[in-house]
């Protein structure tokens, strides 16, 4: 006799007990191959789970009869620690029941239509298995995710048709003894075709085994390749950016640490080389086009005037850059407009950082530049003083842009140049 606690401990579990039929009928979790179909029978009747596999593969003997009554099991019942069938969880949602719905017309008219040219595919093995290929299909659509992560780590390990490669010996045999007998069937098949319709519907079947027989036998292999290659590339590619970075790790940052432990006794040259270092690092990192391309890009040309402003002056230039293009005669006239801006503020402002700011948008480049210096009276320059006339006002007019002054005494100095872009 059983107690309370062991029946009750029977009735939770998922594996069949021999003599103990137990409700309701569910398919089994932990006693799941595949479906779970044949673990849930062998639960609910109280039988050994090797002989419910054994019916339904005699069953299959039978024109696929045993393939297709799985598949429906498994779209009917519910699994067990679940609440609803797959089935119903494919009508609870409008999406993937006109999926399915959509695949079962397709399939029915493609049964129809073996059948009405008289290939002869549609009998015996033929709509079974056809009817059985779109429960697979509507099994996916509505598996639970738990369900779906049991089949991908499934097929995933089946050493025939799974994707990783199986080294046992026992993996190995079989693959190579089923894909050699579908190779050979395909190739008998293809042998022995004879009449107009017969002759193409055999055609196609025995393409189809002969196909499936090559991947049998040669898809692990060359999916094992594939990975080995693709790992190679990467591990190859990891390799050479790890040479490249030490390498400039070792050329620049280190030189640039030994010339500020030199310079220790001067902060304004300490400051210059960690900003320069700075930039260079960041522009190695993150814009490393620029670097190979300074010349030939709108962002290059500008990092250049950040670069030279601190090098001949040691005020700090704070840099903001937003799109790039690809200079011409207005925008060349532009930067040197803003590269006399940036000077003038770093000369004559007396402030510590000067800020510049880039915009390039489709009809137009903007350059700011600003500092929070002294500021002067622009009416009071001198006339004989023709940097802003001549090298920001004028060189921006004769291409039609245009250049605004915004300063005053002790409120620092806003320089706005706008650009027109050819067209």
């Amino acid at each position: 006799m059983l107690t309370k606690g062991e029946r009750m401990s029977i009735t939770t579990s998922s594996h069949a007990v021999v003599g103990t039929p137990l409700r309701p009928l569910r398919r089994g979790r932990d006693n799941a191959i595949l479906g779970g179909v044949c673990g849930g029978f062998a639960t609910r009747l109280g039988i050994k789970e090797r002989n419910i596999r054994v019916i339904f593969a005699l069953l299959t003997l039978v024109f696929g009869l045993g393939i297709l009554l799985y598949m429906t099991f498994w779209l009917v019942l519910t699994r067990s620690g679940e609440e609803s069938s797959i089935i119903q969880r494919i009508f609870q949602n409008r999406r993937e029941a006109r999926f399915v719905l959509i695949a079962f017309i397709a399939t029915l008219i493609l049964i129809i239509a073996l059948e009405t040219t008289g290939t002869g595919a549609s009998d015996g093995f033929g709509w079974p298995l056809l009817l059985s290929a779109f429960a697979a299909f509507a099994v996916w659509r509505g598996a639970s995710t738990d369900e779906r992560i049991h089949l991908t780590d499934f097929f995933n390990t089946t050493p025939v048709i799974g994707g990783a490669f199986s080294k046992s010996r026992k993996g190995i045999l079989v693959r190579i003894l089923l894909g050699a007998a579908l190779v050979y069937f395909g190739l008998h098949t293809l042998n022995h075709i004879g009449g107009f319709w017969g002759q193409t519907g055999s055609a196609i079947f025995g393409t189809a085994v002969l196909v499936v027989g090559v991947l049998v036998l040669f898809a692990p292999w060359w999916l094992q390749n594939v990975r080995e290659l693709t790992s190679e590339r990467r591990e190859r590619v990891r390799i050479e950016e790890r040479a490249s970075m030490v390498a400039h790790l070792h050329d620049s940052v280190l030189q640039t640490l030994t010339l500020i432990e030199r310079a220790a006794a001067n902060q304004s040259d300490v400051v210059r080389l960690a900003r320069n270092q700075e930039r260079e690092l960041r522009q190695w990192l993150f814009s490393p086009d620029t670097v190979t391309n300074a010349s030939t890009s709108f962002v290059g040309l500008v990092g250049a005037i950040e670069h030279d402003v601190e090098n001949d002056y040691g005020v700090r230039v704070e840099l903001v850059t937003v799109g790039d293009c690809v200079p011409d005669d207005r925008v060349t006239a532009l930067v040197a407009a803003g590269r006399e801006a940036a000077i003038n503020a770093a000369k004559w402002s007396e402030a510590a950082s000067v800020s510049i700011f880039t915009e390039v948008e489709p009809a137009s480049i903007s350059v700011f530049v600003r500092d929070r210096g002294v500021g002067f009276d622009l009416d009071a320059i001198s006339a004989d003083r023709q940097g802003i006339a001549l090298s920001i006002r004028q060189r921006m007019s004769n291409l039609g842009g245009e250049a605004f002054i915004n300063t005053a005494v002790g409120s620092g100095t806003e320089v706005q140049l706008v650009m027109p872009r050819s067209q």
